[in-house]
């Protein structure tokens, strides 16, 4: 393999350097995060470890409207004052995940593939900055696969890393020797998943906006999304349809990371379907009364 120029060398270690920064205020938000949503937990509500799991689930949803409504100034005075104190002790790493990010950004837009990334609606600059900096350079991959392996989207045993992670999903636990075999970060998983959002999101028209009421495409990636929730209705009935959408963004999340590498190591792309996306509706203006 042809290795990369120099500029484009330094430009790759300075992303990654650049996102450890933003990792760090990352994990440290979380744990700021975690811990207040846990005294909300403990002094607002009836939570209970013994609970079962949906209640907990709707307990924690409860939990984070109440942090909502704190930062307003609604709510028990007590926790109206421990959301701001927290807030204010986040502050100075929201400040260097915001610097970080925007220098991820800025050095992002340098790479030649830049140019293909804005040509597709929903990916971006830091988008892009993510990946290289969890990957490193493309062109040390040697197909898609490969790829897919080391951003946590190869499956084992006929299930997803992230379907492992999870109790409800699994057929089985793994073993301690099939982890080692098979590693999976969850937490360069969720940077991943973050970023299929955004793709889908801005490749899809909701329900509500369709033609049809059924939601459709509004570009490539969309369609790829739309496919195989299709496919998989008929083929897991039983899945819920968060199991669906998971599974659809991971698959969307394959395609987009497929097309990347052969982009970034000019390779030609899978053929596409020959179609005109209909374009996503422009949201509607609020009206000030």
């Amino acid at each position: 393999m042809k290795a990369p120029d120099k500029t484009q060398a330094e430009t790759i270690e300075d992303i990654r350097g650049l996102h450890r920064q933003r990792r760090y205020a990352m994990k440290v938000q979380q744990k700021i995060d975690r811990a207040l949503e846990a005294f909300v937990r403990n002094n607002a509500t009836t939570w209970a470890f013994d609970m079962p799991e949906e209640e907990r689930e709707k307990i924690n949803r409860e939990v984070k409207a109440m942090i909502v409504e704190a930062r307003k100034g609604h709510g028990l005075p007590l926790i109206v004052e421990m959301v701001r104190n927290t807030d204010k002790g986040r502050e100075p790493f929201d400040v260097v995940r915001e610097a970080a990010e925007k220098n991820m950004e800025t050095r992002a837009a340098r790479l030649p593939v830049m140019s293909w990334v804005e040509t597709v609606k929903g990916a971006a600059a830091l988008g892009l900055a993510t990946i290289i900096a969890e990957a490193g350079d493309l062109a040390n991959y040697p197909n898609p696969q490969k790829l897919w392996s080391r951003l946590g989207y190869a499956p084992y045993d006929g299930a997803a890393g992230s379907t492992w992670k999870r109790e409800r999903w699994r057929s089985r636990a793994l073993t301690a020797d099939e982890w080692i075999a098979h590693p999976f970060s969850g937490q360069r998983y969720a940077l991943m998943h973050q970023i299929s959002i955004w793709l889908v999101n801005a490749q899809w028209i909701g329900a509500e906006k369709s033609e049809t009421g059924e939601g459709a495409p509004a570009g490539y990636y969309g369609f790829v999304y739309s496919e195989r929730r299709k496919h998989t209705a008929i083929t897991h009935p039983d899945w819920t349809k968060q199991h669906s959408r998971m599974d659809a963004l991971r698959v969307t999340m394959k395609a987009f990371l497929r097309d990347l590498w052969c982009t970034w190591n000019d390779r030609p792309k899978p053929a596409r379907p020959d179609v005109e996306w209909a374009p996503k509706p422009k949201p509607k203006r609020r009206v000030k009364t």
